[in-house]
């Protein structure tokens, strides 16, 4: 009976490492690994799942045997090692299905039993077979102590070999190509601030006193566009828009599966081709290599979260790692620390002056991803209390308060960490000659429409985002803009201030064209003797007076009509936001419990409170029609789309970050 235990157990120490390669490799060709750490924490952590595994089967063959007196040692080793080679494939199977197949809407009955039919055959196979080489080969050797020890040995030997090879991934220490052209010498050097979930009406610059002096501080010296409409409501999607001048549709990167096309031109990749030695620092796993985002930066790196027990990037999405972790977090009921979910903004803009100071003698472009708004919402100073979407999709609307209190006390942390880099910017000289750009990829819900988070909905509070810009000596200082603009004109403003040329596909249209100093300057005073007749019916707007800024944007003649789209968790939304009002369309039956058609005369119903679909307003066959033409033109010119399957340490951030339920 101890022998068939140890045979069990034997079984398991190889059968447990043998899945957890193939789960690896699945990993690391999936995507751009910074690293091949997962091939050895597989070989090691698989292993000791394996052995456990197999001292129970080993237990049940030994039980097994008192019945059948004829079950031989080599079938006894085959009975373990199916088993836990099975009982470990079918779990990774399915999560990888339920995420690629179904979009996390879990898998039918009918995508079970076809997994469990297929480890079913594997096993039948392997149950003929591998008594069969284990009596007619040496592998025969299995069957000892000695023969497993050094099976094991050779896989440990591999996989740390090729754990410890060069990977694509990112450089030790800031990579810095080497001085630019001598013709960029006139340009400015150019930054995008990306704040996640930041709500521009949550800012003192768009009407929340106090919230955030260093940022209203800078709005001092920037332009301030005070109508900035997001392409989406959740990270990638709206990321992509940034870097893209796409609008959803056609970037492709719009659900949880989806990758950033290769053929996609982002910014990075224009201002790179101009020059410009480039840099980003995503902060959320949704915009890193996992998704193909580190096209055209020269340095990328993921600030990750901490990982438990020395793993690493890619060791961190192995399925049993994060097993392993969830228990000890339960056993140890440990606080929450910011770090476990997303780098503070103290230490991302701390490896901003690094990217920066290792890049002095060239013109630099930089994506700083800061996270603080984004929840778990912790309470400051940090004592270990943060209120999460992954624990509470629907919070009781008793809480509303705490929640926007909580959100503002992490808005003034991001707010103060901001301040103190620019004014290292000052002191180091830097600051006047770079062009800042700061926005968010989307805002937040408090219960204004029913519900919580984001990524849901299309409402205003999930789509007005910020959108501050400070270009070189501060020209246009504490001009406030009041024409609609949108994440797709980001990448045509940035590519115009550093002189890149921009690719014909993108969308979007630089904020400062042809007519933005007329419309910005102050009316000139009139001469006397000179009224009304002065100017003429055929005058053409940019021929015009300058427009005063008392204009709102539903009339101004510079309001860009602004798209938006959502594809999550089964909410398929599209919007068009334009002239003073907005028509959102949703999917029938969507989980949101959303209308098909809703219509807002948003510059007069800024809370989106007075649905007027189907109340016989003129504009909204307009509007439909619009949306249409703009969905389908977005759709012909598509580019590419890619999917990768979500490992399982991917899916855990996304879940503690609240994108998967």
């Amino acid at each position: 009976m101890f022998r068939r235990i140890t045979l069990g157990l034997t079984a398991g120490l190889l059968a447990g490492p043998i899945v957890g390669l193939l789960e690896a490799l699945f990993i690391l060709t999936s995507g751009a690994p910074a690293e091949y750490v997962a091939l050895i924490y597989a070989t090691v952590l698989y292993a000791a799942i394996g052995a456990g595994m197999g001292l129970g089967c080993g237990i049940g063959v030994a039980i097994l045997g008192l019945a059948i007196k004829r079950l031989t040692d080599s079938g006894a080793y085959t009975l373990s090692f199916v088993g836990v080679f099975s009982a470990l494939g079918v779990v990774i199977a399915l999560y990888i299905v339920n995420k690629v197949v179904y979009l996390e809407q879990g898998v039918p009955m009918t995508g079970k039993l076809l997994i469990l039919a297929v480890f079913g055959l594997n096993a039948l196979v392997d149950l003929w077979l591998i008594p069969l080489a284990l009596t007619k080969t040496r592998l025969g050797a299995l069957l000892t102590l000695k023969g497993t020890a050094l099976a094991y040995g050779g896989l440990l030997l591999l996989s740390a070999v090729f754990s410890f090879a060069p990977a694509s991934g990112d450089p030790d220490g800031f990579l810095s190509p080497g001085p630019t052209d001598a013709s960029l010498a006139d340009k400015p050097n150019v930054m995008l601030v990306m704040v996640d979930t930041l709500r521009a009406d949550y800012l003192g610059t768009y009407g929340m006193e106090g919230a955030s002096p260093e940022i209203d501080k800078f709005s001092n010296d920037a332009v301030v566009f005070e109508q900035a409409i997001a392409q989406a409501s959740w990270t990638r999607a709206s990321t992509a828009t940034l870097f893209s001048s796409m609008q959803p549709s056609r970037h492709s990167t719009d659900v949880k599966v989806s990758v950033l096309p290769d053929e996609i031109e982002t910014v990075a990749e224009a201002l790179q081709a101009h020059g410009y030695n480039t840099g980003g620092l995503p902060n959320n796993i949704n915009v890193t290599r996992s998704f193909n985002f580190q096209q055209g930066f020269d340095y990328f790196s993921y600030q990750a979260p901490e990982y438990l027990f020395g793993a690493t990037e890619s060791a961190s999405q192995l399925s049993m790692y994060n097993v392993v972790r969830k228990l000890k977090e339960r056993v140890s009921g440990a606080a929450k620390r910011v770090e476990d979910f997303y780098q503070p903004a103290n230490a991302v803009l701390g490896n901003a002056q690094g990217f920066i100071e290792a890049n002095r003698d060239a013109n630099w472009f930089l994506f700083v991803h800061l996270m603080e708004p984004h929840d778990p919402y912790f309470e400051y100073p940090l004592n270990g209390t943060g209120y999460g979407r992954a624990e509470h999709e629907n919070p009781d609307p008793e809480v509303k308060d705490y929640l926007i209190e909580t959100y503002k006390g992490e808005i003034r942390e991001m707010d103060d960490q901001l301040g103190q880099f620019f004014e290292w910017m000052k002191t180091e000289g830097l600051y006047d000659d770079t062009v800042i750009l700061i926005t968010s990829d989307h805002g937040e819900e408090f219960y204004e429409h029913g519900g919580w988070w984001h990524g849901t909905t299309l409402y205003d509070e999930q789509i007005r985002v910020p959108m501050l810009v400070k270009l070189p000596n501060q020209a246009h200082a504490g001009t406030r803009v009041p024409w609609q603009v949108r994440h797709i004109d980001v990448a045509p403003t940035l590519t115009s201030q550093a002189g890149a040329s921009q690719p014909d596909s993108w969308q979007g249209e630089d904020f400062f064209d042809a007519h933005f100093d007329k419309w910005v300057t102050p009316a000139p005073e009139p001469i006397e003797g000179e009224g009304e007749e002065a100017a003429t019916e055929d005058t053409a707007p940019e021929e015009a007076a300058p427009v005063a800024a008392a204009i709102g944007w539903e009339s101004h003649p510079g309001s860009r009509e602004a798209i938006s789209e959502e594809n999550f968790e089964g909410n398929v939304l599209s919007s068009i936001r334009t002239e003073g009002y907005k028509l959102i369309k949703a999917n029938a039956g969507n989980p949101r419990g959303l209308a098909t058609k809703e219509l807002y005369h948003v510059a007069a119903d800024v809370g989106e409170t007075q649905n007027l679909a189907g109340s016989g307003q003129a504009v909204e066959g307009k509007l439909d029609e619009s949306l249409k033409n703009a969905i389908i033109n977005a759709e012909s010119q598509k580019a590419e789309g890619a999917e990768t399957e979500i490992d399982a340490a991917t899916e855990e951030r996304l879940r503690a970050l609240g994108y998967i339920e």
